[in-house]
């Protein structure tokens, strides 16, 4: 049981700061990432745009299949960089998350409310009880 008050009082308490702390950091990376899709879907459209007023002004087979193929290449191109963009911002997301979800936790087991369960059960002290 607990012997004091000021260990009831801490009981949960970095394991909750941690939680905070991960949820915080995953909201900031989730946003970045929305943004990046915003902006990259935004860009996409106004490039299929652009290809169909030029497709609309080309006159010749040749002009209008190297203008599809301009455009696939810069549409692969793009996709490609926004991929690994998005990609390194989710790799941020996992690590710090995890960073600071293992801060909290090692914080907790630093604070000793959980000293007793992590030592065998042959050298655990019983807990008082109280009456």
């Amino acid at each position: 049981m607990f012997t004091d008050h000021q260990q009831l009082k801490t009981l949960g308490l970095s394991q909750f700061e941690a939680m905070t702390g991960a949820t915080t950091s995953a909201t900031k990376s989730l946003w970045a990432i929305f943004n990046e899709v915003a902006d990259y879907s935004k860009k996409n459209l106004e490039s299929s745009f652009a290809l169909r007023e030029k497709l609309g002004q080309a006159r010749k087979l040749d002009e209008i299949v190297q203008l599809h193929s301009d455009f696939a290449k810069a549409a692969y191109d793009e996709f490609i960089a926004r991929a690994n963009k998005i990609g390194s911002i989710y790799a941020d997301l996992a690590k710090e998350t995890f960073r600071v979800t293992e801060a909290g936790l090692g914080a907790r087991s630093s604070d000793g409310s959980s000293a007793n369960a992590s030592k065998p059960a042959s050298a655990r002290k019983p807990d008082a009880i109280a009456a």
